[in-house]
């Protein structure tokens, strides 16, 4: 490419890297911080880190940085336990988080492994490499790569459900105010899938058009993603007002306890079942004497939970029976 395009190019790719650091600093040096924000801060970590491997190895031509592509991306192959650690905290639970499972980090252990080797060949062979990955002709590093984005979407996947379980939990217990940090989530979640479906595609299409990948569109894909995320910050984080400071997480925490407690029930109900059938048949004739012969139903404002401590209950244990027995849904 031109002298005038690489200059463009190194612009862009400067001025989105200043803008994630710029945002990831804020939240990681906030007072009174949280491990919420931490973790976010980390997620805006990982593109800024691929565009500066970008412009080490790719705009300058560095033979010697080479191995910084393993490097980057086997940091980025821990993506989705820090992604999902992250959702762990906005849903305010406590206790163990998914990052602390070593299984997470083989993938990237072993990419950061195979670095070594650019490291150890002759410098000859490293600028050999270098042409092969300019050319997008690297068989390693295009299959790592493509690995990368398959393995993101896995995570994504997890990630999704995993909201959708905790949405699902309070929707039932009708808890208001975990809402934003659910529409957060669902926000974010959905700015991930399509950024990582954009690299995807700014990976696949030149292998698929040419049989070769195209190292410039990695150039111009990753930035542009990058500023998206950004936009995405300043917008949809400034109106969910999901930044905390110590205090309001605390307070958020113990407002998300019931629908953590709610939903690690239900899990716990749905693989290893533990209501007698005598237990079923004695709080389904005691729930239909409520709604027949007290008309609870007319009552305003009730909530799943108030029918549960009428029948002393769970909640998760009314709603099992209510979904699963009655083939009926509580929401109203």
């Amino acid at each position: 490419m031109g002298e005038h395009s690489n200059i463009f190019i190194l612009q862009l790719n400067l001025l989105a890297t200043v803008v994630l650091l710029s945002i990831a600093a804020v939240l990681f040096f906030r007072r009174n911080n949280v491990k919420a924000n931490i973790f976010l801060g980390l997620l805006l970590l990982y593109p800024a880190t691929t565009i500066l491997t970008n412009i080490a190895f790719i705009i300058f031509r560095q033979h010697q940085f080479l191995f910084l592509g393993p490097v980057s991306i086997g940091f980025n192959l821990t993506f989705g336990p820090v992604l999902l650690t992250y959702l762990h905290f906005m849903q305010g639970k406590e206790g163990k988080a998914p990052i602390r499972s070593i299984a997470h980090f083989v993938p990237a252990f072993l990419v950061f492994a195979s670095a070594v080797y650019y490291i150890a060949i002759p410098e000859k062979e490293q600028i050999a490499l270098l042409n092969e990955v300019l050319s997008g002709e690297s068989v390693y590093i295009n299959l790592i790569n493509l690995f990368l984005l398959l393995h993101v979407c896995v995570y994504l996947v997890a990630a999704w459900r995993d909201v959708k379980r905790y949405s699902k939990g309070a929707a039932e217990l009708e808890i208001p105010h975990v809402e934003n940090a659910i529409k957060w989530q669902k926000s974010l979640l959905a700015c991930i899938i399509t950024i990582n479906i954009s690299l995807l595609l700014a990976f696949a299409l030149p292998v698929i058009l040419t049989g070769s990948a195209h190292i410039y569109s990695d150039l111009i894909a990753a930035p542009a993603c990058a500023l998206l995320i950004y936009g995405f910050m300043i917008y949809k984080g400034s109106a969910y007002h999901v930044i905390y400071n110590q205090v309001d997480y605390r307070a958020f925490t113990q407002l998300a306890e019931p629908v953590n407690s709610f939903v690690a029930e239900q899990e716990n109900a749905g693989s290893q079942p533990v209501y007698k059938e005598e237990f079923i048949a004695e709080q389904k004739t005691k729930l239909l004497r409520l709604f027949d012969e007290e008309k609870i139903f007319t009552k305003p404002g009730l909530k799943l939970h108030d029918v549960a401590a009428m029948l002393d209950i769970s909640p998760a244990s009314l709603s099992f029976i209510i979904n699963k027995q009655l083939k009926m849904t509580f929401l109203r």
